[in-house]
């Protein structure tokens, strides 16, 4: 009996630190892109490379002027460029088998 009320107790305490961290992310990356690029710079001086944060500015629909701020890591960055790579790769590759 008391085992599953440990058990209980650890699914609701890893369920809330889940949300509390994805909540703690949302809310980093929404600060992230309304700080100026001063305020950035200042933000990633003396951070290794790979964990300084960098700002890309796109507009994604034809037409639409609502410009879209994605703010990561270096390192998200390189792996989000990685796994696009790999997508075009198979893409290609598919192609040129047919």
């Amino acid at each position: 009996m008391q085992l599953t009320a440990l058990f209980r107790f650890c699914k609701v305490l890893t369920g809330a630190v889940l949300a509390l961290s994805l909540f703690n992310c949302a809310t980093q990356s929404t600060s992230l892109r309304s700080m100026s690029e001063g305020e950035l710079l200042a933000y990633n001086r003396g951070k290794p490379v790979m964990k300084q944060i960098h700002c890309q500015h796109n507009q994604h629909s034809t037409g639409s002027h609502i410009r879209r701020t994605e703010c990561k890591s270096v390192e998200d960055w390189v792996y989000h460029n990685f796994r696009t790579q790999m997508a075009i790769d198979i893409i290609s590759t598919h192609k040129h088998s047919n």
